[in-house]
């Protein structure tokens, strides 16, 4: 590999923020601005609920995963510790785009509705830089986060994904993902991937089954 892969840290958040709007440029979170996702990307990196990893080539970012075991809890230790910072940015997009403002209202139930079983983290976001996609970037970013996943002891992985983007679709299927379920977000038909970390037998033995 040209590129080296490194646990994700705050200094990471102005690149990983970019990486995030580059690949979802219409998407909600993309539209609340850049000042927006780089407080996200550095809350992420600073948080005890949310972990991820970065692909490094010379020390500049190319691509970037997070996973998070309590994404409600991510989001609300954005709003205590640096909402102060956003308020402005923020209402700016707002005031832009009107549209924003229900799209908001539902972030707060966004928690409850992607909530999967017992033990099961979420793959929050995964991204390469456009003109390094087809390196392999990506599914080693993937595999970095499963496999730290499976070290915290969680069950599972699990991931929405919008219904139309069959290219991501294609990506999680050819790693093991699976979709379970569907529901309406941001007036959207998602998908709710999920990953086995741990196998049946595994599984069963922890029950004490044989």
């Amino acid at each position: 590999m040209s590129f080296e892969v490194r646990p994700l840290t705050p200094e990471h958040a102005v690149a990983a923020a970019a990486i995030h709007a580059e690949g979802q440029e219409r998407t909600f979170l993309t539209s609340l601005g850049p000042a927006f996702l780089r407080a996200l990307y550095a809350q992420m990196a600073s948080s005890a609920h949310c972990f991820g990893f970065v692909a490094l080539d010379g020390g500049e970012v190319i691509g970037v995963v997070t996973g998070t075991v309590d994404s409600g809890a991510v989001f609300k230790e954005l709003v205590l510790r640096r909402g102060l910072k956003l308020v402005l940015p923020v209402a700016g997009a707002m005031l832009r785009n009107l549209s924003l403002v229900p799209k908001v209202l539902k972030t707060l139930v966004y928690p409850a509705q992607t909530k999967g079983e017992p033990g099961e983290a979420e793959l929050f976001f995964i991204g390469t830089r456009a003109e390094r996609r087809g390196e392999g970037v990506g599914s080693a970013l993937f595999h970095a986060l499963a496999e730290e996943m499976r070290r915290r002891g969680m069950r599972a992985m699990g991931l929405i994904v919008d219904d139309e983007n069959e290219t991501a679709k294609r990506f999680y299927l050819r790693h093991g993902m699976r979709p379970v379920r569907a529901f309406h977000l941001y007036g959207r038909r998602m998908q709710w991937f999920v990953l086995p970390l741990i196998g049946e037998s595994e599984s069963k033995s922890e029950h004490g089954i044989s």
